[in-house]
């Protein structure tokens, strides 16, 4: 069955917080874990909702496996994560994809783990069946939703109107509107309070599970795909040890054949815990560079015409 976006990303949450639980245990004394949680990854549930159900899990796991842990950390400010990270006050952790390539060079980092599902959550341009929308280009005098505050659908937005448009021009959609939670995207199309969507492939698949009719009206513009691994990752500060970073990940992987492991992945739907590697951050990487070399370009052009 499929399931919203915000349960793949929360499954990966608690998936990378349980599991580190269980790489804490394989050692006699080892390090103490401590990590720190950047809200937005799952920011379709409420924070407190988020906070609550994070913390018991960790609790409940410590307890099971006589674990050593500091308290999970949550953070609204990606800069406060990063400065955290850089003092040792986290050494793990858990935030969306664009912002760890944005905010981290990736020598600060080192591989880790997390709880990923089988099919991937890129990023798609949904358009209605008969809206005649075929690219980006075409999406100029219509009405386009997105997520609100999503710094990689503004990005990425931007780069398809650069690339389209000859430059970035917000105001040449008809309107431009905005979602807290991906959920909403796919039904606002459905239902003609849009004429275009850019949404997780995971939000638009648990639309489509509920009412099959939107796969009638609307379609995905598979070449305008921003594909990634996945729009959340678990990294730990490259200051760990690589000797302890190898012990936790071998144990964390066990945990796929675990009691405990697959009752985890059943109850969040995760599909496995895998490892997770610093490099599968460069297709945000190159994003951010294509969308600097646009606004360089726009820059030099706008100094030309005075």
């Amino acid at each position: 069955m499929t399931v919203p976006g915000w349960v793949t990303r929360l499954a990966g949450g608690l998936a990378i917080l349980g599991w580190s639980c269980f790489a804490q245990a394989e050692e006699a004394a080892p390090p103490i874990m401590a990590i720190g949680f950047y809200a937005p990854v799952v920011r379709d549930i409420p924070r407190k909702d988020v906070e609550v159900t994070l913390r018991f899990w960790v609790e409940e796991l410590a307890r099971a496996v006589n674990l050593r842990y500091r308290t999970v950390r949550f953070y609204d400010d990606i800069r406060t994560l990063r400065q955290d990270l850089n003092n040792g006050v986290i050494n793990f952790m858990v935030v969306t994809s664009m912002d760890a390539a944005r905010e981290f060079h990736p020598s600060e980092l080192a591989e880790g783990f997390a709880g990923y599902r089988e099919t991937p959550d890129h990023l798609i341009l949904v358009v209605g069946r008969e809206s005649g929308i075929r690219t980006p280009a075409d999406l100029a005098g219509r009405r386009l939703v997105m997520l609100k505050d999503d710094q990689l659908s503004q990005i990425y937005m931007e780069v398809l109107m650069a690339e389209s448009w000859g430059k970035v021009d917000w105001g040449r959609f008809g309107a431009v509107s905005h979602e807290s939670r991906s959920s909403k995207l796919a039904h606002r199309l459905f239902f003609g309070q849009a004429d275009a969507a850019l949404m997780g492939r995971g939000a638009y698949e648990a639309a489509l599970a509920m009412n099959p009719q939107i796969g009638q009206r609307l379609e995905i513009l598979e070449p305008y795909t921003f594909r990634s691994r996945s729009p959340h990752i678990g990294l730990f500060s490259a200051r760990v040890p690589a000797e302890i970073r190898s012990r936790m990940i071998r144990a964390a992987l066990k945990v796929n054949d675990t009691t405990r492991g697959r009752q985890l992945l059943q109850t969040y739907h995760a599909d496995a815990i895998v490892p997770t590697s610093v490099s599968e951050l460069e297709p945000f990487r190159n994003l951010l560079q294509r969308h600097a070399a646009i606004k360089a370009t726009a820059r030099t052009r706008a100094g030309q015409e005075r």
